[in-house]
Formats: structure tokens, C-alpha cells, sequence
């Protein structure tokens, strides 16, 4: 099973803004935003969408098994691009609620550095809660490192 790189698996942990993105069967393109990200020890790729205002983003998802993610580090601009076609949707449980909690907390810490007050930002996301999240899990199928600059776009050697 292909897995990311040990470097873009801690990018992952750092706290990054995630888009998620898939399309239709028809060819529809749908783009929501993530809420925490992680690697399974197998290399398997999970996140979380909101389920309500994600619902589009879920059902395209869960028709075409198609899924690409841009997670990218406020503090830095390094962004990870990874795609999957083999992605399901599944009820979010307890495994995946304590493996989101780091990540967002990480990434409630980078935007703060830019003066995002957290009272704020936790109001305008309101409550979230496992119930309210779709969990995504994919394969990594290919993946680019998207970083502005000279190497925007560099494919990224995926390990077996």
C-alpha cells in the first residue's frame, strides 16, 4: 500500500487548511473544506468533512471512491496535494475524534500567530462534534508538493 513520506506526514501534524475536493459521477466538480487529517499506520490517509454543509462533497465521494486534498501549513505556505480513488465515507467514531483533536488544536495555534482570535473562529465553525463529521479514508494514489516558488508541482515519491 503506497504511503507518504515520513516529512509530509509531520507537515500533516503541524496543523494545515484543508480543501477537500471530488466530483460527480456526471463530472461535477465539489469543494468543501477538512477539519484534521491524519496517516493510519498502514498509510492510509483520514480526514473529517462536516457532514451538513459537506453533503455534496460526501455523496460524490462515496459515488466515485475520487478525492483530492490540499493541506497547507498557514505559518509556512508548504502545501501537500494528494489525490486517492479508492475513498470511502464512514461514521466518525472515537478512533478518528482523538486523532482530529491535535491536529486542530496544532492548526487553531498557527492561525492565532496571524491574529485569528480562537473565540472567534470556534464560533463561526460552531459546535463540532463526531456525529456531525464524515470521516474520508483513502490510498494515497499520487501526490505533489504544491509550495509557491520554483518547485510548485514537484511529484512526490510515494514509499511502498
Amino acid at each position: 500500500m503506497a504511503r507518504l513520506p515520513e516529512p509530509w506526514i509531520a507537515h500533516l501534524k503541524r496543523g494545515v487548511t484543508l480543501r477537500v475536493g471530488s466530483s460527480t459521477p456526471e463530472g461535477r466538480p465539489e469543494l468543501h473544506v477538512g477539519h484534521g487529517i491524519w496517516v493510519l499506520p498502514d498509510g492510509r490517509v483520514e480526514l473529517l468533512v462536516r457532514r451538513v454543509p459537506g453533503a455534496e462533497l460526501l455523496a460524490a465521494i462515496t459515488a466515485t471512491g475520487r478525492v483530492a486534498v490540499s493541506a497547507g501549513e498557514p505559518a509556512s505556505y508548504r502545501v501537500l496535494h494528494v489525490k486517492g480513488v479508492d475513498a470511502e465515507v464512514l461514521p466518525t467514531g472515537d478512533a478518528q475524534w482523538a486523532q482530529f483533536q491535535p491536529g486542530f488544536e496544532a492548526w487553531l495555534r498557527q492561525i492565532e500567530r496571524f491574529g485569528a482570535d480562537r473565540r472567534h473562529v470556534l464560533a463561526i465553525l460552531g459546535d463540532l462534534t463526531p456525529a456531525d463529521m464524515g470521516c474520508v479514508r483513502f490510498t494515497p494514489l499520487a501526490a505533489w508538493d504544491q509550495t509557491p516558488g520554483p518547485g510548485a508541482g514537484q511529484a512526490i515519491e510515494l514509499l511502498p
